[in-house]
């Protein structure tokens, strides 16, 4: 039977859910619990209840730095605040953590939904944006966690754009951010064309931008009127970078804001929001540079007691082998000691053996048994030629005599 663990059969949960759901939802629920942290967090729980009998719930998060533009949204268009018992209209994006489970990530929040109208012009263009899919177009571009080369669309006069450069060149962190202006109106009868326009020379630039912010200073609610034609939303929907809006709008989100990848208030705060977003970045390296110096330390931790216990079995094991090669040793010194003994027992008896031979081959024990040996100039006469008048020698045990050849008797 297959196996795996926890930790994989959770992997393979978040990954079916990743490549099989789409990238968010907009959903209606209520708010059944509400908390924020210090850190600006929300932390919610949503429900669905028929006759007080909840049906369904899932906890959700809005993090600090969307948080903060969202709550201010929702009351300002609804003139109250999120809290429990109210029922709204999330865009989520579904997520399923390995040790934490399932859970929602809030991105938008359609006010709409709560306080029950919209005028009639805007409601129809948004149905339009709908049914030809373009509500969810930008947001579905991918945004770079780390954008860094930014195109701005907005007046050089403005001050919100002003504001929005301040706010990104004295971030406390130091961060660099490559900006380019690509003027446009904001505001009147020729507000949609000039930002269409500039939209259209930042698709022809070359210089391969991260994401478009399209900034502006507050004004009054007429002023804002061009970001809520269809041709507008529908070229910002279109475009092929995420686009981020912070428009400035006291009350109302603009269709302009619903169809931008990420709707802020203000230029400062989509100024705050690329340097939260690096600022996350960042942290989250340090997190996880921290997670492996961990991770390693454990390995290296581990791996020392494996390597000391590894230690003690060589240890003990090259004890055993020496005193099994030292009780080999012993019975090979005595075999070879006793082979010794034996060799030199045997070579022992043979040269007994040799010296008795040798013994009775002595020319003193030949002569004590009454033999003599005859000579001619020191040499046997065996080998030797004898003529009549030679000198021989005669030895015997103990005397020597010479004589002379006066006659030879060959037999």
């Amino acid at each position: 039977m297959p196996q795996m663990t926890l930790f994989e059969l959770n992997n393979l949960i978040k990954s079916r859910l990743e490549s099989t759901l789409a990238p968010s939802y907009w959903v209606v629920s209520e708010i059944s619990e509400l908390k924020l942290n210090q850190k600006g967090h929300c932390y919610m729980e949503l429900v669905e209840k028929e006759n007080n009998f909840i049906q369904a719930k899932m906890r959700a998060n809005i993090w600090s730095y969307t948080y903060r533009s969202l709550s201010s949204k929702f009351t300002e268009a609804t003139g109250t605040t999120l809290k429990p018992g109210i029922k709204v209209l999330f865009n989520v994006s579904i997520n399923f953590h390995e040790v934490y489970g399932m859970s929602l990530t809030v991105n938008e929040i359609d006010p709409n939904y709560t306080i029950g109208e919209r005028s009639k012009l805007r409601e129809e263009t948004i149905k339009r944006l709908h049914e030809e899919g373009l509500i969810e177009r930008n947001k579905q571009l991918s945004l770079p966690a780390v954008p860094q080369n930014i195109a701005i669309i907005s007046s050089k006069t403005a001050a919100g754009y002003e504001d929005f450069i301040d706010q990104l060149n004295t971030n406390p962190r130091g961060y660099h951010f490559n900006t380019t202006l690509f003027p446009a109106l904001m505001q009147g009868n020729e507000a949609v064309m000039s930002i269409r326009k500039a939209l259209k020379e930042i698709h022809e630039d070359d210089s391969h931008f991260d994401t478009i912010v399209l900034i502006r200073g507050g004004g009054a609610q007429a002023d804002l009127d061009c970001f809520d034609t269809f041709e507008l939303a529908r070229a910002i929907a279109l475009f092929p970078y995420p686009v981020i809006s912070g428009i400035g709008h006291e009350k109302d989100q603009t269709v302009v804001d619903f169809v931008t990848h990420t709707s802020l208030k203000t230029p400062t705060a989509v100024a705050e929001f690329l340097i939260s977003g690096m600022e996350r970045f960042d942290d989250l390296l340090h997190e996880y540079m921290y997670r492996i110096e961990k991770v390693y330390e454990q390995k290296i931790a581990i791996e020392n007691q494996r390597l000391l216990h590894l230690k003690h079995n060589v240890e003990h094991l090259a004890v055993q082998i020496l005193k099994k090669q030292e009780h080999q040793l012993k019975e090979k010194s005595i075999t070879f000691n006793y082979a010794v003994k034996r060799f030199l027992e045997r070579q022992k008896s043979q040269l007994s053996t040799l010296e008795k031979e040798i013994t009775l081959i002595n020319p003193e024990t030949i002569f004590k048994r009454g033999y003599s040996i005859t000579l001619k100039n020191g040499k046997s006469v065996m080998n030797q030629k004898i003529k009549v008048g030679d000198l021989l020698e005669t030895r015997t045990q103990n005397k020597r005599l010479e004589s002379q050849v006066t006659a030879i008797d060959h037999e």
